[in-house]
């Protein structure tokens, strides 16, 4: 099992509260948004805000900067220093130039995002995908405190995550390991992925794939609780928890199958680098209380190791919305602040 691993600051616990970050999270179809400090406590209620998109169905960042402005004004008239801005962005994200390498979800490609916030606001800020980021706040102030190997796990609109290796962040040689859920299933027949290929497990498991499926049995007819729930005819994720919860043979089968692939897809993750822990967040994590025990359960049967099976602990996150924090945190350990220390 896992060594504690404390966390160490630089800065004295009566000043971290004095240390302020503006903690933005962009998924793929929504940013949350909040100030909080270098204890980890929110001073500002987060806000969630829809993503700007323009006619040609890609993000339109500087609409997105836009929203921002408003929550930069109010951490600057909050009691304390601002130390910067944290973007935890559902991408490829280049952690040391802030740029857009691949957001898929948003259709960003090379995108210079960090400095454009930058620039508009004055402001240093702190860019990583957010996978990154949420590992990062569970790490420091969560569920893995004190754990050496681990891996965070994003189910929402996206699926993908990060690894925490030997009591450090694990990014590889371009900072973007842990996109798992790119891993290809079925590169000929598989749906189109936002990623530009075909066939990825995101496209089977993430929040747009159970809607698709729960679409699929509506238009069959086969989900008499769809076509009670579904007035409008347009099928989203959350009516399919609803409608698997109420009973739906149709829609239970969907999360059954969502629940076997993010079994084998983490199973196989473990059997490579025998974690202790994984950690899983993302509104479709959220979308069921069950959904996470259930993964914990089933994944049992594609892990190698005896071992492996009696140790691996499978846990929703821990903080409200963890890339959120880990955004801030970023701020707090790049600027000096915070330091997590590697054993």
């Amino acid at each position: 099992m896992g060594q504690q691993l404390p966390s160490a600051v630089n800065a004295s616990e009566l000043d971290r509260s004095q240390h302020l970050a503006l903690a933005i999270d962009i998924g793929g179809s929504k940013a949350e948004i909040a100030v909080i400090d270098a204890h980890g406590t929110a001073r500002t209620l987060a806000v969630k805000q829809p993503v700007p998109f323009g006619q040609d169905g890609r993000a339109d960042p500087a609409r997105l900067i836009e929203l921002f402005a408003p929550h930069v004004v109010e951490a600057q008239r909050l009691p304390g220093q601002l130390d910067g801005i944290g973007l935890s962005i559902c991408g490829n994200i280049d952690p040391d130039t802030g740029e857009a390498v691949l957001v898929p979800n948003l259709h960003w490609r090379y995108l210079p995002f960090g400095p454009m916030v930058a620039a508009r606001f004055g402001l240093s800020v702190y860019a990583a995908t957010d996978v990154r980021m949420a590992a990062l706040a569970e790490a420091i102030w969560g569920v893995a405190r004190g754990v050496r190997y681990f891996a965070w796990c994003t189910i929402g609109t996206g699926y993908g995550g990060y690894l925490f290796l030997d009591g450090k962040l694990y990014g590889g040689t371009h900072g973007f390991a842990g996109n798992f859920g790119h891993n290809t299933i079925d590169e000929v027949d598989g749906y189109p992925c936002g990623c530009g290929r075909r066939g990825c497990l995101e496209t089977y498991v993430a929040g747009p794939a159970i809607a698709r499926a729960g679409q699929a049995a509506l238009d069959a007819g086969r989900s008499p609780e769809l076509s009670q729930i579904c007035t409008d005819g347009r099928v989203v994720t959350h009516m399919v928890f609803q409608a698997a919860t109420a009973g739906d043979p149709a829609c239970r089968a969907i999360i059954d199958e969502v629940v076997r692939r993010v079994a084998i897809g983490l199973g196989g993750v473990v059997n490579t680098l025998d974690l202790d822990m994984i950690v899983v967040g993302g509104g479709v994590a959220h979308g069921d209380p069950e959904l996470v025990p259930r993964i914990n359960r089933k994944i049992r049967d594609y892990l190698m190791t005896v071992e492996a099976a009696r140790d691996l602990r499978v846990v929703m996150e821990s903080l409200p919305n963890s890339a959120l924090y880990g955004a801030a945190a970023d701020v707090f350990i790049r600027s000096g602040v915070l330091e997590l220390e590697t054993g």
